[in-house]
Formats: C-alpha cells, sequence, structure tokens
C-alpha cells in the first residue's frame, strides 16, 4: 500500500505544517484578541489531550492505521461506516485548505486571475505528491516549513518600531466562560486536526516514538503561531479586530525606509507553503484510507478522482472567504469534536475493554 517512511523528526516537521496552515491566516484572536495567546496555549493544552489518546491507539495496534483500526475493534460493519465518517472529515478538511488557499489568493495578491489558474495549479501539484508517497511529502515540507519559520521569526525584529506592548493590556479582559469557549474553539482548530495523522503513524521508521514525534510538533506550531499572534495584536492594536485578514494588514504595515516594503506576502507566501502542504497531507490521507477501507492494493488510483472530488467540494462549500470564516468559528468546534475525541477515545476503551488486539496464543 505504502512502501515509503518517515522518520520521527519528518513527523514532526508534517504536523507543525498542518497545524500552522490555516491558523496564520486565521488565528484565534476574534472576541479575545489581547488575551488571545491563552486561548493559544488553551489549544495547544487539549490538542496535546487528544493527540495522547489516538497515539496510544496507535501504539496499542502497530502497523495499523485508524481506519484498519475501527474496523478491528468494532468489526466489518460499524467499523467501516466509522471509517467512512472519519474520511468525510478529512475530505471536509482539504476541500476547506484548498478553499481558503484559492479565495486568499484571488482576494489579495492576484485579484485579476480567475481561480481556476490556481485551482489546476493545486490539483496537478498536490496529485505528484501524493501518488510519489509519503516520504516524497515530508521531504518537500522540510525546506518550505524551514522557509516560513525564518519568515516569520525574521520579521518579528523588523517590527520593533511599530510594536507597542500596550496593546496587551489589560491581561484577562475576559470572562472565564468568553476563554473556555474561544479555548474550545482553538483546541479543535487547529491543534484538534492532528488527528489527520492517526493515518501517517504507520508508516514512521520508529513507531515507539510517534507519539513525542506528534507532540513536539503541535508545540512547535504553537510557537511560531505564537510569535504571529504578538505581531498581529502588537502592530495593530484593537483595530485589528475589524479586519478580514489581521495577520496580513499587520505585515502590510510594516515598511522599513524604501528597501523593505509589500511584506504583506510573507504572510501570503506563508500560506501559500503550508497551506498547500496541509491540502496535500489531506488528500493523500483520504486516498489512503478509502483505498484501506475497500481493501485496494493501492491507493494511488484513487489519488487523482479525490482531489477533482475535494476541489468541487471546496468552491461549492466554501464560495468565499466569509463562509469559511463562520464555518471555521460556529460549526467547526461541535463538527469535528466527534471524530478529534470522541471516536479515537471510544474505540480505545472498548479495545481495552475486549483485551484487544488479540495475542498469539491467546483466545
Amino acid at each position: 500500500m505504502e512502501e515509503g517512511k518517515i522518520s520521527s523528526f519528518q513527523l514532526t516537521r508534517l504536523v507543525m505544517s498542518f497545524m500552522m496552515a490555516t491558523g496564520l491566516i486565521f488565528p484565534p484572536l476574534r472576541g479575545v484578541w489581547q488575551d488571545s495567546w491563552l486561548t493559544l496555549l488553551f489549544g495547544l493544552a487539549g490538542g496535546i489531550v487528544f493527540a495522547l489518546i489516538y497515539t496510544t491507539l496507535c501504539l496499542r495496534f502497530p502497523g495499523q492505521t485508524l481506519i484498519e483500526i475501527y474496523e478491528t475493534v468494532f468489526g466489518p460493519i460499524i467499523g467501516k461506516l466509522f471509517s467512512v465518517a472519519f474520511l468525510w472529515y478529512i475530505f471536509y478538511l482539504g476541500a476547506q485548505a484548498s478553499a481558503i488557499f484559492i479565495t486568499l489568493l484571488t482576494t489579495t495578491v492576484f485579484t485579476m486571475t480567475p481561480r481556476y489558474v490556481f485551482s489546476i495549479t493545486w490539483i496537478i501539484v498536490s496529485v505528484y505528491l501524493c501518488k510519489k508517497g509519503i516520504e516524497v511529502i515530508a521531504r518537500v515540507n522540510e525546506p518550505l516549513l524551514l522557509v516560513t519559520v525564518f519568515l516569520i521569526v525574521g520579521t518579528l525584529f523588523l517590527v520593533l518600531n511599530l510594536f507597542d506592548p500596550e496593546n496587551f493590556l489589560p491581561l484577562w479582559n475576559i470572562s472565564l466562560s468568553e476563554l473556555l469557549w474561544a479555548g474550545f474553539g482553538t483546541i479543535t482548530f487547529p491543534f484538534g486536526l492532528n488527528i489527520v495523522f492517526g493515518l501517517i503513524l504507520p508508516f514512521l521508521q520508529q513507531r515507539e516514538q510517534g507519539r513525542s514525534a506528534v507532540i513536539k510538533g503541535l508545540g512547535g506550531a504553537a510557537l511560531v503561531l505564537l510569535i504571529s499572534l504578538l505581531i498581529t495584536v502588537g502592530v495593530l492594536g484593537e483595530v485589528g479586530e475589524i479586519f478580514l485578514f489581521p495577520t496580513y494588514q499587520a505585515f502590510r504595515m510594516i515598511q522599513i525606509g524604501q528597501v523593505l516594503t509589500r511584506l504583506e506576502l510573507i504572510p501570503t507566501l506563508n500560506f501559500l507553503t503550508m497551506g498547500f502542504i496541509k491540502g496535500t497531507i489531506a488528500l493523500y490521507a483520504v486516498s489512503l484510507g478509502t483505498a484501506q477501507l475497500c481493501k485496494l492494493l493501492t491507493y494511488r488510483p484513487l489519488v487523482f478522482p479525490l482531489g477533482i472530488l475535494m476541489l468541487i467540494a471546496a468552491h461549492q462549500s466554501h464560495p468565499n472567504i466569509g463562509v469559511s470564516l463562520e464555518m471555521i468559528e460556529r460549526v467547526q468546534p461541535f463538527y469535528a469534536l466527534p471524530f478529534q475525541l470522541l471516536l479515537p477515545l471510544l474505540t480505545l476503551l472498548v479495545a481495552v475493554f475486549r483485551r484487544l488486539p488479540v495475542k498469539e496464543g491467546q483466545t
């Protein structure tokens, strides 16, 4: 099915890219603004808890993806039903990432370019990488992530003359209920999205290092997102709440003489790279999972048709950026929770109760 193997370090970097992708464009700012760093930490803690559950499940069933584990634990009928629902969720994530990817480019930088130009480009490159396998995806991700982190960290030093620490005052200016709601949203998006790697962990060279690799990836992504938040809030202040893309607007204000201008291209480039990796991983995961569900020998014939369907779903379900933002803020937390927490937790509990997997010699 998949011959390639990746190292734990490559997995960590894949997790970072997947978490950072949409989080760089839609940071957890709305309604909490100067306290956004609190919701980020809250989300990280929740994301780690979610990761501990499904990585424990994967360690209990070595060499199996979540799709295979669901069928092992719940049987062929119920297990397949759970798997279909889970694959639909991953398919939706890929469609969402590609929709935001295309809409951002056509509304900020390439305003005169038709959407289909980016759609065709995305599908060609993503399908090519997916057919090459997880090992190639991981290798392509490495330089892209390095450039993204370098640009964000480097920008922190460029905004020192615009940065106002008072924009973070007063601390804890929201109620506990507001913090919990915002934190809940940040758990499911972006940190809870790491559940997708339950289909990739079996292809790790050192499977016992899967849990630590995922947690390190979550921590690394949180650190980069925190720096991005500091730049956005520190530069814009409360006025930033009116912008649809506050990070983009913050970078747009940076101008050093006549030398460094148009730095709003940095967050666009960051999402261009990380969003592309996120969409590619989602397409790979849903293709692999569908092949396992249908008992196929290889996933590769499914990549192109699923990629086309993903693009169609992206255009239909996310016609504009407003719909995408509404889905992320109001629908995503409740829609995602069953797949990120409830289903893996239920599977783990049933596996423990039934003493699965059955070891050789047991009855």
